[in-house]
């Protein structure tokens, strides 16, 4: 069981172009945006959701697919990188946000089997960070995280550092592989948007 999950929600979207921001994209043709999907999906096994953002235009987009009560949490200082935002949410008091589930807000693909997945390993384990893996790639925002991996967001952040994967070092981590290809493949650029639409097998 995690406390809480957070959906990184404050990206700039520099790669998509034209497309603009890719949290808003729909999930299928005039369907919900890619960032209600991942809320939705977090709202599933978390008992507390917050939305990390930085444009109100995702709050804009998103909150009217969403049902449940949802801690949007507007980021002053955006721009700075997923630790830094991770980072200043985590400081309130780690141990009251921990087990952490952390999903980047552009997974098209994320589904609740998948976070469980993550969930069930760290509770299996005792890690202090179960990460999805993909293509040989811890992704450490598709990840849930103990207390004492939060604690060390927190203090990274606070120090100054940019780099999640640095403010982990140390740590034990365990990784989960997925079958699916798409079940925790962001979308970066527009290509990546083009290939989860015309995917094979898509429901």
């Amino acid at each position: 069981m995690v406390k809480w999950a957070a959906v990184l929600a404050g990206g700039a979207s520099r790669r998509m172009a034209e497309r603009g921001n890719k949290l808003l994209l729909p999930r299928e043709p005039g369907g919900i945006p890619m960032a209600g999907h991942v809320v939705r999906v977090a709202e599933s096994v978390a008992p507390r959701v917050a939305v990390l953002y930085a444009d109100e235009s995702v709050r804009s987009a998103v909150e009217p697919w969403l049902t449940g009560e949802i801690a949007w949490m507007k980021d002053e200082e955006c721009y700075q990188g997923p630790l830094a935002a991770l980072g200043r949410f985590a400081a309130r008091e780690p141990s009251d946000v921990s087990p952490l589930l952390v999903l980047a807000g552009d997974l098209p693909g994320i589904s609740t089997d998948a976070v469980r997945s993550l969930v069930d390993a760290l509770t299996r384990t005792g890690a202090d960070v179960a990460a999805a893996e993909r293509e040989g790639r811890m992704q450490p925002l598709v990840a849930v995280y103990a207390e004492r991996a939060v604690r060390a967001i927190a203090d990274a952040a606070a120090r100054g550092e940019k780099r999640i994967l640095k403010a982990l070092e140390g740590l034990s981590i365990c990784t989960v592989a997925f079958d699916d290809a798409w079940a925790v493949r962001p979308v970066h650029r527009p290509e990546d948007y083009e290939a989860w639409l015309t995917r094979e097998g898509k429901a």
